[in-house]
């Protein structure tokens, strides 16, 4: 998956987030927050990290939102394969 790709995951995750109104908002904030960062550190080092907490995150809505769930995946291994 290259950059651009990456990229519109990261569109399609924000999609979703704003599509998903049964969200808490303390589930809600954390997911803002992890794909602001996967955003900012796109060009730098560092996704490790995030792939670490999106597969938490991913976890964690595996049975109350399981589409988010396989997107944060999707991003998490995008990550891993352009080596962010």
């Amino acid at each position: 998956m290259s950059r651009e790709s990456l990229h519109a995951a990261l569109n399609r995750l924000h999609q979703e987030l704003q599509g998903s109104p049964e969200l808490d908002e303390e589930s809600r904030r954390l997911l803002d927050e992890l794909t602001a960062d996967i955003g900012r550190t796109r060009e730098a080092a560092g996704g490790q990290a995030h792939a670490s907490r999106l597969e938490a995150m991913a976890v964690r809505f595996e049975s109350s939102h399981p589409d988010l769930a396989a997107s944060l995946r999707g991003i998490a291994d995008a990550l891993g394969r352009i080596g962010l």
